[in-house]
């Protein structure tokens, strides 16, 4: 019985993970990366998650979009994002131009998205924000 009853749990255990995959955001966006590019980029989508106090960082490249989306995610459904949107947008623009700007450049676009309780999704940065940035 035990050796029915164990195989089964773990079953249930791992489709309950897979359950809670997160569904991306929609988006209008669609870039035009370089096909050597997108290889690159595909490579995010293997990092495995990395913790920082109370949230999990993880990244997924679409490359048919050609979007990368960095998503963090609150470790506790008790905990909440004490963040006002509009005051990080304008300092997610700086952060995506700085670390990715050759690749927005190229036709990357880049976007944050925070889950949870107070969360949001910022637009794709652009070139055009890059750009704008500077000036």
């Amino acid at each position: 019985m035990k050796k029915t009853i164990i195989p089964a749990f773990g079953a249930m255990v791992l489709s309950g993970c897979a359950a809670m995959a997160l569904t991306q955001p929609p988006t209008e966006f669609v870039g035009s990366l370089p096909e050597e590019w997108k290889q690159e980029f595909t490579k995010f989508n293997d990092l495995p998650p990395e913790g920082d106090r109370g949230e999990v960082r993880q990244y997924h490249f679409d490359s048919e979009r050609s979007l990368l989306t960095i998503i963090r995610q609150l470790r506790s459904t008790r905990w909440n994002w004490q963040l006002d949107a509009s005051k990080v947008k304008p300092a997610l623009v700086d952060v995506a131009c700085d670390n990715f700007g050759d690749a927005i450049a190229m036709g990357l676009g880049v976007r944050f998205w925070y889950t949870g309780a107070g969360g949001f999704v910022s637009e794709p940065v652009t070139n055009e924000a890059c750009i704008a940035k500077k000036s």
